[in-house]
């Protein structure tokens, strides 16, 4: 009594009393101020015999702190939502916090149950052995998932558990420390689904969409499937990157950038139709919209809508072009049908005069000069009402064609003959020069036959002396025949050698004839299968040609 104050007597005197009354050793705690700060201390006594008693006092004070601040890690952990528990190697429970004793429904004290008593992935001494080998292999510190179930709970839930090992002496520490994760895969797995759907609707539009950093030198962030598909520059390509280091032109590259620092300055979308070279180097024409998406945190977004008008800008085109065409066909049209009342009007008056002249003539020289006059214009009349109605039959879409096997020696040597007999200048010869020695084909013999005689004929308007040679080779590579005209004549100019086969077209005004024949042949060979074609050079004469297949049957 002496000795401490009052209270540390207290506490040792009751101990004392406690020994006495027992005859065992018993412990108990008091503190007291000692060197000027507060100490500890833990008496121990032992009972000797009937007068004497043995009293040691030990100072605690550090391990008392040390439980103190244990207690208060254990209230901060006991609030902590993730599961904490640290347990021996044996597999014995050393700690819980809160969090873990109600999930997994601990009711027994710490010392006393087993790790795999609980309801968690190592439910036998075996799993455990095997865990607690993964984590000795790892270095002591190993991540995994695993399913269990929550106390009060049916359905199956997901923990993320990482696990430590400490080692002070032989002895180890296993401590694991398990999050609930079930809600969090859940509403990752629901924001995976939202963006796999978001990525389909986006990469199945029928338009560019793409949006870019203006913080990170405009790097693209998103690039969709239409963009990649048009552009031919895949979006690996693209992410990441900028203007500069995706599109093959420098000049389109700049033109973005200016766009891009102009939408940053005044915040106002823009609206416009632009340009640029593919990585294949075709040229793309969009309508493109650029906005600026605002973001918490940080400078806004660009982001960009494209709709590519390539194909409606050729179709514009391609009708504008056939606008023309048609305005133009039917400028030449009306051109033509003004120029055949004057064509028709022609040899209808010399048929029409020369008749009435026969019959008041009394000479017989003049009555067959007359006559001559009057067949010749009876066979032009023929042939532009022949070329008319052919026309007509073109417009319609229904001229016909009758095929059979032909012998194309004979075919030619009859056309021939007949172009010489209808030839009336001596300046001029009409020659078949080349032929095979036999050649039979299944055609039109009328059809092939009037795009041959065109061709003589028109040989003969522009041929003031010299040769026309007509033939035929076979092909056999091609399995083609090739059937040609040509003559020592004025030739075409180089300007209008590609328009003598469209309607309407008449080089010379000052010829006799429709301006329809070889419009009239290019549409016959077709028919056959063929190709037709023209080489001429001006004052050294044309050669017209044409080629068909050989052996197939061309049907109606």
């Amino acid at each position: 009594r002496q000795m401490v104050p009052p209270e540390a007597y207290q506490n040792i005197h009751a101990n004392m009393q406690k020994v006495i009354a027992t005859r065992t050793v018993s412990a108990a705690h008091h503190d007291m101020d000692f060197n000027g700060s507060h100490h500890y201390y833990e008496n121990r006594i032992f009972p000797l015999d009937e007068e004497y008693v043995l009293i040691m006092c030990r100072d605690i004070t550090e391990r008392v702190a040390t439980q103190q601040q244990l207690e208060i890690f254990k209230s901060v952990l006991d609030k902590v939502s993730d599961s904490i528990l640290a347990v021996s190697s044996d597999g014995t429970l050393v700690y819980a916090n809160k969090q873990f004793m109600e999930e997994y429904g601990v009711t027994q004290q710490m010392g006393t149950q087993k790790i795999y008593d609980l309801p968690v992935s190592m439910r036998t001494p075996e799993l455990w052995e095997a865990k607690l080998k993964d984590i000795r292999d790892n270095s002591g510190s190993f991540s995994y998932r695993a399913a269990y179930v929550r106390k009060g709970e049916e359905k199956n839930r997901v923990h993320q558990v990482s696990t430590y090992l400490t080692q002070e002496d032989d002895t180890e520490l296993i401590w694991f420390f398990t999050q609930d994760i079930t809600d969090v895969i859940k509403k990752r797995d629901e924001l995976r689904e939202l963006n796999l759907l978001l990525d389909g609707i986006l990469n199945n539009i029928p338009v560019y969409l793409y949006v870019k950093d203006p913080e990170d030198d405009f790097r693209y962030l998103y690039w969709n499937k239409a963009f990649a598909e048009h552009s031919k520059i895949p979006a690996s390509r693209a992410i990441g990157r900028t203007d500069f280091e995706i599109f093959p032109e420098r000049a389109d590259a700049e033109r973005f950038r200016r766009d891009d620092l102009e939408l940053i300055r005044t915040h106002e979308r823009i609206d416009m139709q632009e340009t640029y070279v593919a990585a294949t180097g075709e040229t793309r024409i969009v309508q493109t919209l650029k906005a600026l998406v605002p973001m918490e945190g940080r400078e806004p977004l660009l982001i960009g809508i494209s709709w590519d008008i390539t194909e409606i800008k050729k179709t514009e085109k391609a009708l504008d072009a056939a606008r023309i065409k048609a305005e133009e066909a039917d400028r030449l049209k009306s051109a033509f049908l003004a120029n055949m009342s004057h064509e028709i009007r022609t040899p209808l008056n010399a048929i029409v005069g020369f008749s009435e002249m026969v019959c008041q003539t009394e000479e017989e020289e003049e009555r067959k000069e007359f006559v001559k006059i009057i067949s010749s214009n009876n066979i032009l009349l023929l042939q532009l009402i022949d070329d008319i109605l052919d026309l007509s039959k073109i417009e319609a879409g229904t001229m016909e064609f009758t095929f059979a096997q032909t012998d194309i020696n004979e075919l030619m040597e009859g056309i021939c003959r007949q172009m010489q007999e209808k030839n009336s200048s001596p300046d001029i010869q009409i020659l078949f020069t080349e032929k095979a020695d036999q050649c039979m084909m299944y055609t039109d013999r009328i059809r092939l036959s009037q795009v041959i005689i065109n061709f003589t004929n028109n040989a003969l308007k522009f041929t003031p002396k010299g040769s026309i040679e007509m033939g035929y080779r076979i092909e056999e590579a091609k399995d083609e025949i090739y059937f040609y005209v040509k003559d020592t004549g004025i030739g075409i100019p180089a300007d209008k050698i590609d328009k003598v086969f469209e309607r309407f077209v008449k080089l010379n005004s000052f010829i006799k004839g429709t301006g329809l024949g070889l419009a009239i042949c290019r549409v016959i060979v077709e028919r056959l299968g063929g190709v037709i074609g023209v080489e001429s050079k001006e004052g050294e004469g044309s050669r017209f040609w044409f080629r068909i297949p050989r052996s197939e049957k061309i049907e109606k």
